[in-house]
């Protein structure tokens, strides 16, 4: 494959792990890059201080940096709020400010990408239940219609964090989630090409993906996001009643995507993608950690046949 590799690198978050065992984890399996989050008051210089020098002594570079509790705009109802009062909405400027202060700190620790989450569909998050109201429709169309005007608002919104990544100069990765509009790569290319910025990058989840009803995602939709593509949320997903949303989180290689073709197209395309090693799944008497092992080793035997079928 002319000296061609895949970038791996390790969820620390998912790992369930304070941080620094969750760095120890990545070490041990032998990851390159790490992706996590970090809780709203600790975005701080000196916080972001700390994490560099933990991870430069581990030789662990930081791809993505985001704010939890919750990701910016993932809980935003934005058909809730009317367009000429967005950047008066107080839950909008609380996450466009923690998106901001999330830019800066991954400027220290050296990432290139910040991560912010699409809205949230109506009726997600308002329970804590699922599924939500709209959910077996959008599931029966493929990811669901966004109403001219909520799209309109979408774009709006983004065209802000665009100008806001411009100032900080730093990428931003927009999270490909089933609860969010940006659920679909169909609806990634609908949004980031009308906000029409250079920044905005794609995470993605192919079992998310095939959750929300695009079915074809490891094939059109790795298409779609092939030139937005930085992050592969690495986690597999197994589901059981689409239109109850009904699924279960599984070891890697036993869910609905296909990975070892993906694994393939990304080994013919020479991505650069860095294949963020997660999981919400802990094997039988095992652990999260345990689970993100099991899949970060599954992932590099993947890669390596992908590398071999290349040869």
């Amino acid at each position: 494959m002319n000296g061609y590799k895949f970038k791996m690198g390790v969820s620390l978050s998912e790992t369930a792990l304070p941080f620094e065992e969750a760095v120890e984890v990545a070490g041990e399996l032998g990851a390159r890059y790490v992706e996590y989050f970090v809780e709203p008051e600790k975005l701080t210089d000196e916080h972001a201080n700390d994490r560099r020098r933990i991870l430069d002594d581990a030789g662990l570079q930081t791809h993505a940096v985001g704010c939890s509790s919750p990701n910016p705009f993932k809980t935003l109802h934005i058909d809730e709020v009317q367009l000429a009062d967005l950047r008066s909405n107080p839950e909008f400027v609380r996450d466009l400010d923690n998106l901001r202060r999330t830019m800066v700190f991954a400027k220290i620790v050296g990432a290139p990408l910040a991560q912010c989450s699409g809205f949230a569909w109506p009726g997600e998050f308002h329970t804590g239940k699922r599924p939500s109201p709209t959910w077996s429709w959008r599931h029966a169309t493929g990811g669901g219609v966004i109403p001219p005007r909520e799209l309109e608002k979408i774009v709006a919104a983004l065209r802000i964090v665009a100008d806001l990544a411009d100032e900080h100069d730093i990428d931003v990765l927009l999270m490909v989630h089933p609860w969010e509009y940006v659920n679909t790569s169909r609806h990634f290319l609908e949004i980031v090409e009308r906000v029409d910025s250079p920044r905005f990058r794609a995470k993605w989840c192919p079992g998310d993906a095939m959750l929300a009803g695009e079915l074809d995602t490891v094939t059109t939709g790795y298409g779609n996001l092939k030139p937005y593509l930085k992050s592969l949320h690495l986690k597999d997903t197994r589901t059981i009643d689409g239109p109850s949303c009904k699924f279960e989180w599984c070891e890697l290689g036993t869910g609905d995507p296909d990975y070892p073709a993906l694994f393939r197209s990304f080994a013919r395309d020479r991505s650069d993608v860095v294949i963020a090693a997660a999981s919400h799944y802990a094997p039988p008497g095992g652990t999260p950690a345990d689970g993100v092992r099991l899949n970060y080793r599954k992932a590099l035997a993947m890669a390596q046949r992908a590398l071999d079928a290349m040869a």
